[in-house]
């Protein structure tokens, strides 16, 4: 009886290995470095939500990543892991912590800054173990966690490696290159949280829209389709000197329009309901009133709304196309 149960448990790892050894295969065809796709790696079981770099805002302060796989995970871990990158259809590399700064955030508030470290402004993927050009990235997970030391021996043992995203190289597949409409389809598609999508996706800085609100109403208000970002900017009237905040603010959010990269600007608690500034748009993101249903009916999607407040070319062209039928 005993011998015909070894027989059984043989075959079925003998039949795990072949599965695992084909979904490498078949990642592999892909290319050696590039990203691949976030659900299909957990689906072929070649990575284990949160022993990569998916709970670093908890590993960061010591949360160790060998027990992410094993212990019940619930919260906020359990909607970044279940609820997001399970059902994330796409091979994008995403921000390494949820709270990613900026350049623009140190020069602001040099003595209040979000607890930073390497990685703070990296973005990562998963990649096929044969990738040889990590740029900071390691070994990344296994099934067997401390079983018979294969979280010690991640080298010989290990499924997948994840890497640190090349701004140049891999530019087409960062999630912070993208434009607010390029974010929500991918949220629409995979029906996962617009919210998480942007807040894994942009830098965040430490300004409010209460303070954001009137630069970005008077740059809406001077454009004519003519003038650049940086004329726009330029040609508002500076603040007065004091208090020094008004100032700084000025100066972080212009450089922040003239860039044209997508900035989260942060709310009291990094909650869920922030304003997005991209160039001269603005957008809103706000839980929907009925967002408990849509959360527990699975359709993450719906639970938040993306609004775009100002500065929206296409909605403004589609409207004159209508008004013109």
């Amino acid at each position: 009886m005993l011998s015909k149960a070894a027989s059984v448990l043989a075959c079925l790892a003998l039949a795990r290995a072949l599965a695992g050894q084909q979904a490498q295969a078949a990642a592999r065809k892909r290319g050696s470095c590039d990203c691949l796709q976030w659900a299909g790696v957990y689906y072929d079981q070649l990575a284990y939500c949160g022993r990569g770099k998916e709970l670093h805002f908890l590993s960061k302060y010591g949360f160790s990543a060998a027990y992410a796989a094993t212990e019940p995970i619930s919260g906020l871990p359990h909607k970044v892991c279940n609820d997001y990158f399970k059902n994330l259809k796409n091979n994008s590399c995403v921000n390494v912590d949820l709270l990613a700064s900026s350049t623009a955030d140190d020069n602001l508030h040099p003595a209040n800054n979000f607890p930073t470290d390497p990685l703070t402004t990296s973005q990562w993927c998963y990649v096929p173990n044969d990738c040889d050009t990590l740029n900071g990235g390691d070994y990344a997970t296994n099934m067997m966690g401390f079983q018979l030391g294969g979280w010690n021996n991640l080298e010989s043992r290990n499924n997948l490696s994840w890497k640190i995203c090349d701004p140049v190289a891999d530019a087409s597949v960062m999630m912070k290159f993208k434009t607010v409409a390029e974010l929500n389809a991918i949220a629409e598609e995979s029906d996962i949280s617009i919210s998480r999508t942007l807040r894994l996706a942009y830098p965040v800085v430490q300004i409010t829209w209460a303070e954001a609100m009137y630069m970005m109403e008077g740059i809406n208000a001077a454009w004519n389709g003519v003038l650049t970002l940086t004329d726009l900017v330029d040609g508002l009237t500076a603040p007065p000197a004091s208090p020094s905040r008004l100032m700084e603010v000025h100066t972080a959010l212009g450089d922040i329009v003239k860039s044209e990269q997508g900035y989260i600007l942060d709310t009291p608690g990094h909650g869920d309901n922030f304003h997005v500034i991209k160039g001269r748009e603005v957008y809103s993101v706000t839980r929907i009133p009925l967002g408990d249903m849509a959360y527990l009916g699975g359709h993450f999607y719906m639970e938040f709304e993306l609004t775009c407040l100002m500065g929206c070319v296409t909605s403004r062209v589609e409207a004159l196309d209508l008004e013109s039928q």
